[in-house]
């Protein structure tokens, strides 16, 4: 597999962590919002378009009491997470796929190194997340 190859699988891996993510927000979310969990996910999903969207909307319900799961760092984090998810579904490939040797460029080495980069780092957070889902429905009675 060349380096473009590579490119290519990191890149559907990395958008595929950020979807499991961004499920995962939506799921706390909807373990933290009171009433019926399963009609809350089906609101959720039906609100909520996309990962900036559900960290605004769950750091917004997070803190309405005054006493928030996650801190505001984590917060922090998860926006700049979906600013990095945008570039990575919209822009990354733009950066060079119209110079014909983009192989060779400066533009497709910086991004395929600043990939790999994000997604050890994606990897971790995803697992994170997915720990951070089980504690919250445990903690608010949901599973």
């Amino acid at each position: 597999m060349d380096s473009f190859d590579n490119f290519k699988y990191l890149l559907g891996e990395t958008i595929m962590l950020y979807q499991f993510i961004e499920n995962d927000l939506k799921i706390i979310y909807a373990g933290m919002l009171n009433g019926n969990f399963f009609k809350n996910i089906q609101l959720v999903r039906s609100t909520y378009k996309g990962l900036g969207q559900i960290i605004q909307a769950l750091e917004n319900l997070d803190n309405s009491d005054n006493t928030p799961y996650f801190d505001k760092n984590t917060y922090f984090l998860l926006n700049k997470l979906a600013r990095q998810r945008n570039y990575y579904c919209h822009q990354c490939c733009i950066d060079f796929a119209y110079n014909p040797n983009f192989r060779e460029s400066i533009d497709f080495k910086e991004s395929y190194t600043k990939l790999m980069e994000t997604n050890a780092i994606i990897k971790n957070i995803q697992s994170q997340t997915e720990l951070h889902k089980s504690k919250v429905l445990q903690k608010f009675n949901r599973i």
